[in-house]
């Protein structure tokens, strides 16, 4: 099975603590290890810290961005990103991982991102005009990446 030649680091902000969420989490981890070099960093949130909330994002931005320091593209996962059907993000993976050989997704926490966070990062994409619960939104881009994996290897998952 051909690999992708760069690296995919996914950063988020907080551990999943339902179970049914972290088996997900897990499963979608090792296949995609199947595809390529990829590691999933959970950063500390800061809700619940007594941190106003714009301060908490903040906080909570800088952890993602220092755990994504040698990825050579960051991308967040925001509601008013770039959309994606999953071909086309199979074909916007392969080339991302082409050009830049490291990339990091960035997912924030339920308060989402600060302002100068975004401004770090090279591109926005999006899963839905929908919300979703962060740890649902995680699982999302785990299945949809490894979906464009599969895609990439002509195998026939995405159908």
């Amino acid at each position: 099975m051909p690999k992708l030649s760069g690296q995919i680091l996914v950063t988020a902000v907080g551990k999943i603590r339902k179970s049914h969420w972290q088996e997900a989490q897990t499963e979608y981890a090792k296949r995609l290890k199947r595809y390529t070099t990829f590691k999933l960093v959970e950063v500390k949130d800061a809700v619940g810290t007594g941190l106003p909330d714009a301060a908490a994002m903040q906080k909570e931005g800088e952890r993602l961005l220092k755990a994504a320091k040698n990825a050579n593209r960051l991308i967040a996962l925001t509601p008013m990103g770039r959309q994606f059907t999953s071909q086309a993000l199979a074909e916007y993976l392969d080339r991302q991982v082409q050009v830049y050989g490291r990339l990091a997704f960035l997912v924030g926490g339920p308060l989402g991102f600060a302002d100068d966070v975004l401004v770090q990062c090279h591109e926005q994409i999006s899963l839905s005009t929908l919300t979703f619960p962060h740890e649902l939104a995680r699982i999302m881009l785990l299945e949809q990446l490894y979906r464009a994996c599969a895609i990439l290897n002509n195998e026939p998952y995405h159908k």
